[in-house]
């Protein structure tokens, strides 16, 4: 198959407490402009700050480290010390950033945005339900944790403010960025925080309602059960498949590429294979999304039982078959066949 290479942005940069904040970037809206390529992910190699936290400052403090007392007494996480401390930062963001950035709180997001009311009403619509439609994939019950606290989704009315951000407060670069994600990985049993930035300007809504679904899956992923090495195509593929849940008029243009891709008779196991940090090309995006709908089709507990094999640290040859019945290279076969005969019949 054709594979055209795609410009990635991508950082990890250690935090206090020994952690480290894992950075996932989508491409700019330029780099999306030359082949329609969605976001990607990264390798995680870790980073420092440039800088550590002046702990004589209460506003880098807040942004850079835990919260004192995040665990109760019976040793379980403080979830509303932990909502606290992330409120307290966007006050610290502001006073950086000269920012007047406005928060809406909902069950599972802070939503931070100096964008226009109407804007942000549509992510604190989107969020929710996103988070919902991925809860009722994995089977998670009311009041489980996916991520500690909430996610912090900061929506910039600006560009300009978006880069000033990520260059201030995670020290790299968004320049080359469309959106990214990130992650405060810090010592095993410490809490999770996800934060997701987006810049709306200049984007229709329904590109930003894909930005956001194709992102908050990644951030959503990442740290479901526990961060592990997945692969790149159930990575990519489930990020773009929660993009057609949220807007079914996406499906059929990414079906229509992977069933040409299906009939063409070449291999996909470029990307059955692929790692984390390889450069996947539009159509290569199709075929994930096509094999993560066909293995959803085939049943979500087994689709579950796959996934958590995963995050366990069994590879994908021993977790398929385990979860399906069948291998990776049977998995080729039938992706074939769903793609090239039951999905024209059933767009």
């Amino acid at each position: 198959m054709l594979r055209t290479s795609m410009a990635v942005c991508w950082f990890v940069a250690a935090l206090a407490a020994g952690g480290a904040l894992v950075v996932l970037a989508a491409p700019s809206a330029a780099a999306e402009a030359k082949g329609g390529d969605p976001p990607a992910i990264g390798i995680e190699v870790p980073f420092p700050f440039d800088e550590p936290a002046n702990m004589n400052d209460p506003d880098d403090v807040a942004l850079r480290t835990l919260a004192a007392k995040w665990r109760k007494p019976d040793g379980t996480t403080d979830q509303d010390a932990l909502v606290a401390l992330l409120k307290k930062r966007l006050d610290a963001v502001n006073k950086k950033l000269m920012a007047t950035f406005k928060m809406t709180e909902t069950p599972h997001y802070l939503v931070c945005s100096d964008a226009d009311t109407a804007v942000t009403g549509q992510f604190v619509t989107w969020c929710e339900a996103l988070y919902n439609n991925l809860s009722s994939l994995f089977g998670l019950k009311s009041g489980d944790h996916v991520w500690d606290a909430k996610c912090m989704l900061f929506l910039f009315k600006y560009r300009s403010k978006f880069e000033q951000y990520s260059l201030m407060l995670d020290s790299r670069s968004a320049k080359r960025a469309g959106a990214y994600f990130a992650v405060e990985n810090y010592r095993p049993g410490e809490p999770r925080l996800v934060k997701i930035c987006i810049p709306v300007d200049e984007k229709e809504p329904r590109k930003l309602q894909e930005y956001f679904a194709h992102e908050g899956t990644h951030a959503f992923f990442e740290v479901y059960r526990k961060p592990a090495h997945l692969p790149l195509w159930l990575h990519e593929g489930l990020a773009e498949y929660m993009t057609i849940v949220n807007d079914r008029t996406l499906r059929q243009p990414k079906v229509a590429v992977a069933t040409k891709i299906g009939r063409s008779g070449g291999t996909i196991q470029q990307v059955l294979l692929s790692r984390t940090g390889d450069m996947l090309a539009w159509e290569d995006y199709c075929v994930s999304m096509t094999l993560v709908d066909f293995l959803i089709a085939a049943g979500k507990p087994k689709f579950k039982k796959f996934v958590e094999a995963l995050k366990d640290g069994t590879a994908q040859e021993k977790a398929l078959p385990a979860a399906y019945g069948f291998t990776l290279d049977d998995l080729e076969q039938r992706w074939r066949t769903y793609v090239t005969d039951y999905l024209p019949r059933h767009p």
